[in-house]
Parts: structure tokens; C-alpha cells; sequence
């Protein structure tokens, strides 16, 4: 049965609350965003969602319109009237519907992935996907992961992650990740094209800079570490901020956030966080 988020408008605290109980989880390309978002969310038992998944629905969208992906007010205005949903059969998997029908397996392809950068830089575009992702963690408290979620979309969230690594081993996971997809490609294209992603998203008017953490952000590198142990840190966090901030927010709150970080205590070892001076790829954080 599909996961339903609530549509009944709640009471701003209720909203603020929920936002606070979620988690936003940052970092460049290939960091690990997504394959550890995933695995927090089914301890947490919260809904996850990527939000790179919106931006592609975005640029499928606009390349089979007429629209020029090179003409910001027209994709401005496609996106503003774009009858885009995300779901949730599985809390762990969001499938993206545009106009009712279910795109989510056509959104890692090649033209996709060489035009998403040019449509994420529009600010119209992300103003109106900001809002969006909003209104689902004002519904329910939930694990979103992307580039400016601690530092715009959730910046309510006790916990904000930001995951780091360095290139040679993000290109790594996305090679991995393209075999694995079975597309023909080679390592120095894919750190070429991992390079030139960065530069995008960090320059312009996008101006995210993914390389900076909010604040309040907890950096976890990635390089040598898997899912497992990404996470046990990840849970570690969740507890700390919201033994400090559980008993704020909306009614209730505080005792949802509570069960939350007592499902993480009983499954999850607390290793400090570390730093890793010999970088290796791992398989397992490939698509992230």
C-alpha cells in the first residue's frame, strides 16, 4: 500500500515541528547523499527523498516541450505549471509522476543528466521546487537529501549532515553506478563530467557552493567509508540534536522525535566520526 502523506493543512507549529524532526542531508555529487538517506530513513522509520529527482523531472519536462532549456523565463513558467507529484509506495523509494505518469525510471538518462545543471541554475525553477519540498516535510517529518536543503529548504532541521568526498572517489561511485546501468564508460569521463558538474552548481546564479556546509551541519567524509558506517554517525547526530531541541516545536513532537532516536539508540553503534587519510571507492555509495 502506498505510503500516503497527509493533505490536511496543519497548524503552523504542527509544520514547524515536522520540518525540525526531518533531516537534511547536503553534499556534492556522488558523496553518498542518497544511498545513506535511504538507509537513515528506514531506521528512523521516515520518508526519504531526493531532491535531484525533482530537478530531473524538471529537465524532462522541459526537453520534450518546446521550450529552449536555454530560455530561464519559459522553463520558469513550464515549472511553475508543471503538474509534477512526488510518491511513496516504499518510504525508502519516491516515485516522481508528471501529469499521472510515473517517469522515476527515465530520469538517469544521458540527455537528462547533460541538461539538469542548465534548468537547476534557474532561480524561478528552484524558488518553486523549494516550496514544493517544503510542503512535504511540513506533512510529515522526513530524510531529504540535495544540494542547499541545510541552507535553504529545511533550515528549521535540528539535523542538517553534510556528506563529503573527495572526486577521484565520487567518480569512482558514478562509474560505478553507469556499469552497473549498463551504459559504456570510461574513469576519466566520468571525473571530467563529475568536475564539471561541481563547477556548474557552484558558479552562476545557481550559486549553491554544495562544498559548504550550513553552519550547524554535521561533515561526515565519505571517502572510506561505507552506507553503514556513514549512517551510524548519521544516527549519532540525530540523537545528540534532538536530545538538546526534542522538547520544542509542535504538540507532540518531542515524543515522536523521541521514539525516533530510540529506534537509532537500539539498532546503531555510536562511533565517533573520523577522518580518512587514504581514500578507496565503495560500490555501495555509487548513485548518491
Amino acid at each position: 500500500m502506498e505510503r500516503a502523506i497527509p493533505t490536511d493543512a496543519p497548524e503552523d507549529e504542527a509544520r514547524t515541528g515536522s520540518i525540525e524532526r526531518s533531516v537534511a542531508i547536503d553534499g556534492p555529487t556522488a558523496s553518498g547523499k542518497s544511498a545513506v538517506g535511504r538507509a537513515l530513513a528506514r531506521r528512523l522509520a521516515y520518508g526519504f527523498l531526493d531532491t535531484g529527482l525533482m530537478y530531473r523531472a524538471c529537465t524532462l519536462a522541459v526537453l520534450e516541450s518546446p521550450v529552449d532549456p536555454a530560455d530561464e523565463d519559459a522553463v520558469a513558467e513550464l515549472v511553475r505549471g508543471l503538474d509534477l507529484d512526488v510518491q511513496w509506495p516504499d518510504p525508502e523509494t519516491p516515485r516522481v509522476v508528471i501529469a499521472g505518469v510515473d517517469v522515476s525510471d527515465r530520469l538517469r538518462e544521458p540527455e537528462i543528466e547533460a541538461t539538469v545543471s542548465l534548468i537547476s541554475r534557474v532561480p524561478a525553477v528552484r524558488d518553486e521546487l523549494v516550496r514544493r519540498q517544503r510542503a512535504f516535510a511540513e506533512r510529515s517529518p522526513i530524510v531529504m537529501a540535495g544540494r542547499d536543503i541545510g541552507t535553504r529548504v529545511l533550515t528549521e532541521a535540528r539535523t542538517k549532515l553534510f556528506l563529503d568526498a573527495s572526486l577521484e572517489v565520487r567518480a569512482a561511485r558514478r562509474l560505478a553506478e553507469e556499469q552497473a546501468a549498463g551504459r559504456a564508460s570510461d574513469l576519466g569521463r566520468v571525473s571530467d563530467e563529475t568536475d564539471r558538474r561541481d563547477q556548474l552548481d557552484s558558479t552562476g546564479h545557481r550559486a549553491i557552493r554544495p562544498e559548504q556546509a550550513a553552519p550547524d551541519a554535521v561533515v561526515i567524509v565519505t571517502d572510506d567509508l561505507g552506507v553503514a558506517g556513514v549512517v551510524a554517525r548519521a544516527v549519532v547526530a540525530f540523537v545528540r540534536a534532538n536530545a538538546a531541541g526534542g522538547g520544542s516545536g509542535a504538540s507532540g513532537a518531542g515524543s515522536s522525535t523521541a521514539s525516533a532516536a530510540s529506534r537509532c539508540r537500539s539498532r546503531c553503534a555510536s562511533p565517533a566520526a573520523s577522518r580518512s587519510s587514504t581514500p578507496t571507492a565503495s560500490p555501495s555509495m555509487a548513485g548518491s
